[in-house]
């Protein structure tokens, strides 16, 4: 087994990230004698990545969810460590849907098994280049409704297994669709009322919302989604379509793969949502990085 680091998100899954850790460590007991760390927020997550590396450490097992994953791999990205490092997914936070793309056991001591003795798979990321903020990605980017959903999701003092849903019914009922413009390989593709515009490189989010159901993290494409001007009552009535992924046929769905991205909000707009975490949302550019990353994923 490679020498690993386990990073523990104490805030992931409502706060309960810990105490699982806690309880998985004594039931497995090649994980009792792990090297644990628990950062506090992003600048100790960074710090913590970074040290990791010079240290040495040929693993990093991610204990916590999509947001959790995203600060590490992009932690990882930021040092040029992405394929020489292997990442390890416990899928212990509120929505976890990265690790779903990726078929890690739901069973956390199953995962983490899995995380300290599979082999990593290529697996590529995505890179965001905007006037208002600049990051990488795992499992997708998008615009419009989702932000609100994860605003609500992350204000949450306790975060259920139903957190996502509660807070998508919500945000579909009072968001109306912001005008924006997407160009797609060089191609002006869209342009018009957006209620979601979502650059995706895994299949799902919103705690299992196929919204790219043909999506795959290893083919050098993202899936484009966008949901053109639509009543909010009509897609509460079409949210199942979504959990099940046969949304694409819909009307006002337009599906496209591409290497390239640049997206611009005509209107102000809420936050991008990105991996479960929220930033600033703006023009910018969305570009493919091919196997970016190295990932533990479970058998196909």
């Amino acid at each position: 087994m490679s020498r690993a680091l386990v990073l523990v998100n104490p805030a992931a899954g409502g706060g309960r990230a810990w105490g699982v850790w806690e309880r998985l460590q004594r039931r497995l007991p090649p994980a009792r004698s792990l090297p644990v760390q628990r950062p506090a927020d992003r600048a100790a997550t960074r710090l913590a990545v970074q040290q990791a590396v010079e240290g040495g450490y040929e693993r990093l097992v991610v204990f916590g969810g999509d947001g959790t994953l995203h600060l590490v791999a992009n932690a990882l990205l930021e040092v040029g460590a992405g394929q020489r490092v292997t990442l390890g997914v416990v899928p212990a936070g509120t929505g976890s849907d990265l690790a779903r793309s990726l078929r890690i056991p739901r069973r956390l001591r199953a995962a983490l098994t899995l995380a300290l003795e599979g082999e990593g798979v290529p697996v590529d990321a995505g890179r965001c280049l905007g006037e208002r903020a600049s990051f990488h990605f795992i499992n997708e980017t998008s615009a419009g409704v989702a932000g609100l959903v994860d605003e609500s999701v992350n204000a949450m003092p306790r975060r259920g297994a139903t957190a996502f849903l509660v807070a998508t019914v919500r945000a579909l009922r009072r968001f109306r669709a912001v005008p924006m413009r997407l160009e797609v390989d060089g191609e002006c593709w869209y342009e018009g009322p957006t209620f979601l515009a979502t650059v995706a490189n895994g299949t799902s989010f919103g705690k299992g919302m196929h919204i790219a159901p043909q999506a795959q993290w290893d083919d050098g494409w993202f899936d484009v989604v966008v949901v053109g001007e639509v009543r909010g009552t009509e897609l509460v009535r079409r949210l199942p379509q979504v959990y099940l992924g046969t949304h694409l046929q819909a009307r006002p769905v337009r599906v496209r793969r591409a290497k390239v991205v640049h997206l611009e909000p005509l209107a102000p707009a809420p936050p991008f949502d990105v991996d479960g975490e929220t930033y600033p949302c703006g023009p910018a550019t969305f570009e493919i990085l091919p196997a970016a990353l190295r990932v533990v994923a479970g058998p196909r």
